[in-house]
């Protein structure tokens, strides 16, 4: 069998190149970036990608990415829309947004009245809703539908209360509670992420380690862990594919054929809309895009990400990495957002 020498193998990490291939220049380009291509003065993390690759939302500490710049010091939400080079500000978000997949609906959270809350944002209007509840209640780790119509959240309104799972409808104001448990129940349920059509919802028990997806059309709970306590990392927006965490490494189940894959050594971060595409972490922080059908293999880069942060098909993900040599030019020494195209 043959071997592949160190510095081949460095090669196709970074460069996406084949052994015996011509070299050539990976299609990565920096997103935490002002409009006119000025890099950032503070860090920039936790990118979340829109299904088309258009649009990217992330957090920074920049001061200098939109020319209003920054009220106080502190770490902002930014979404770039990458068709036109535009930058928007957040101010007042905690959390990398969640968008719709057309990019006007975000959802994040933020300071209430008096506890943290989840909120809407319409990007073309500027309107911004309160989605989860009144001002006595806490809420957070938004997730949200395609059409941007359905927010799925954690709800907890006062300590006595197990927190649960709820559904907001943007078009009728309502809201719904999709976790179940025994009534008597003390357990905590959380990290929910809301299909495409906010049809399903996958969430965990934190208290057992069982991963539930509830299908807000039947009304039915389906269990989807393997049997070890688990959590939730994403489920695709198809509805197809659920990846989950284990004491025994990542797997991913089919939901439609029961079918499970397991993935010791690594961890999933991702999963592509149409669930056909994984992004893989190892030890070493190497990311890797799988197919999840047929197993092939993609070196991407050298850093982090997590869910939402693949496009459709696997045609682009983004990532953060603190490594100087991604793209010409960078000298900021931080942490920056990029986005790499497959060819």
């Amino acid at each position: 069998m043959s071997s592949v020498s160190l510095g081949t193998a460095l090669l196709l990490a970074f460069t996406g190149t084949t052994a015996g291939a011509e070299p050539h220049t990976p299609r990565v380009h920096r997103v935490s970036t002002a409009v006119d291509g000025t890099q950032a003065d503070g860090a920039s993390t936790a990118a979340t990608t829109t299904p088309n690759g258009r649009f990217v939302a992330f957090r920074s500490s920049a001061t200098n990415l939109v020319p209003e710049g920054i009220t106080h010091p502190g770490t902002y939400a930014y979404i770039r829309d990458l068709r036109t080079g535009e930058v928007t500000k957040i101010e007042a978000a905690l959390s990398t947004p969640r968008l719709s997949a057309d990019g006007r609906w975000a959802t994040y959270t933020d300071w209430g009245v008096r506890k943290i809350n989840v909120f809407l944002t319409d990007m073309t209007t500027g309107t911004r809703t309160r989605v989860g509840g009144d001002a006595q209640d806490t809420a957070g780790s938004p997730d949200i539908s395609a059409n941007g119509r359905y927010i799925a959240y954690t709800w907890s309104g006062h300590p006595q209360f197990p927190t649960r799972i709820d559904v907001y409808d943007r078009e009728t104001g309502t809201r719904e509670t999709v976790s179940a448990g025994p009534a008597d129940s003390a357990r905590d349920m959380g990290n929910a992420s809301i299909s495409g059509d906010g049809r399903q919802v996958a969430y965990q028990d934190n208290g057992t380690g069982d991963v539930w997806v509830a299908d807000r059309t039947t009304g039915t709970q389906t269990e989807a862990d393997d049997g070890t306590p688990s959590t939730v990392v994403q489920l695709s927006a198809d509805g197809r594919v659920l990846a989950m965490d284990s004491a025994d490494g990542s797997y991913v189940r089919e939901l439609r054929t029961g079918r499970v894959q397991h993935f010791p050594g690594v961890r999933v971060l991702a999963v592509s809309p149409d669930g056909q595409r994984l992004l893989l972490r190892d030890g070493q922080s190497n990311l890797t895009l799988r197919n999840l059908h047929g197993g092939r293999e993609t070196p991407v880069g050298h850093g982090s990400a997590g869910e939402r942060s693949v496009s459709g098909h696997g045609r682009s993900v983004v990532y953060a990495t603190e490594d100087p040599d991604v793209v010409p030019g960078d000298t900021n020494g931080v942490y920056d957002v990029f986005q790499w195209r497959s060819r």
